[in-house]
């Protein structure tokens, strides 16, 4: 961020994208890894959806435009980047004609934010992430570059182990609660008063009339799972069976990328920084896979991003390269 715009136009400029439901990472960086800027904007899913496709828009011009300016680089009408790759939550659907109406490089992928987290993790070798966000997905690649993705189908019809899944879950368990055909441990309580609301009907009916939101809904999960770790056994449970069907999942991926020695897994979104989701999760994975190595991700997502934008210029992720994107990943 110190260099000057003359400084840092002598190298190629390489652009990173994390994508997100709850907000928009950008990290643009110099052939050699040393980090120039970073940029936040909103939300970048469900481009398809009314009012998605100018979201989308406003979460890529805030964040890019953010990291060029936090750069001392051209704005983003005029900047042509030597390669850049976004990784979108929910996949490249509906974003590549909005993305590429915005960002100027001949080298341009747009894609799922799955392998951005993969990479960003293992620092760009051979794996598998489990995502465990608002949402969950797993993927996996091999050194053949065969990929495996599990999961990730929505709230609706998948996400096990998510922030969403276990507050929905919470929800569900509140309305047996309050009909009587579980013991009460307060979980009718806890929801009335996260949302604010007299009656379990009203949230449901809410969220139903779009008056309680999605995210609002997935943030009931830090409640639940603080509520889980004082005592409360039918939410441990459920985060259980929750690590336990992301353990199953990996394992799956695993058998599918034919990994049969060590390998790593990493485990990245707010559900991992859980203590309950991530001990049970290990103790899952050990069991089935037992030379699986649970690891701390090297790099975020973003990073990730930008290790799959230095791929398509042939860039190599030498341990000098790694070492400045660790000296500088804080600007």
């Amino acid at each position: 961020m110190n260099e000057s715009n003359s400084q840092t136009q002598s190298h190629e400029i390489f652009l990173g994208i994390d994508g997100g439901q709850s907000h928009t990472e950008a990290v643009i960086a110099d052939e050699n890894g040393n980090i120039l800027g970073r940029g936040f904007g909103g939300a970048s899913n469900h481009a398809e959806v009314p009012g998605g496709r100018e979201r989308l828009q406003n979460a890529i011009k805030k964040s890019v435009g953010e990291a060029l300016k936090n750069a001392n680089l051209p704005p983003l009408e005029q900047m042509n980047f030597a390669a850049a790759h976004c990784g979108m939550t929910g996949g490249a659907d509906y974003k590549h004609e909005i993305i590429g109406n915005i960002i100027k490089s001949d080298n341009l992928i747009i894609g799922h934010d799955a392998p951005t987290a993969l990479f960003g993790a293992t620092a760009g070798k051979p794996g598998v992430v489990v995502i465990a966000g608002t949402g969950s997905v797993i993927y996996g690649a091999n050194e053949s570059d065969e990929t495996i993705q599990i999961g990730g189908l929505g709230f609706l019809f998948s996400d096990e182990g998510s922030g969403f899944w276990l507050a929905a879950q919470t929800i569900r368990l509140a309305v047996k609660e309050q009909d009587k055909l579980i013991p009460d441990s307060g979980l009718q309580k806890k929801v009335l008063e996260f949302f604010e609301r007299k009656t379990i009907r009203e949230v449901t009916s809410d969220y139903y009339n779009a008056k309680i939101s999605r995210d609002k809904i997935a943030s009931l999960a830090k409640e639940a799972a603080a509520a889980a770790l004082t005592g409360n056994q039918i939410l441990r449970d459920q985060i259980k069976y929750g690590a336990k069907v992301l353990a199953e999942s990996v394992r799956s991926a695993a058998n599918t990328l034919n990994f049969t020695d060590e390998f790593p897994v990493a485990g990245v979104g707010g559900m991992f920084r859980g203590e309950l989701i991530k001990d049970y999760f290990v103790e899952s994975l050990s069991g089935y896979l037992p030379h699986a190595v649970f690891i701390k991700p090297r790099f975020m997502p973003p990073i990730g991003a930008l290790f799959l934008a230095y791929r398509q210029k042939d860039i190599v992720l030498t341990e000098n390269l790694l070492e400045n994107l660790q000296k500088t990943q804080s600007l």
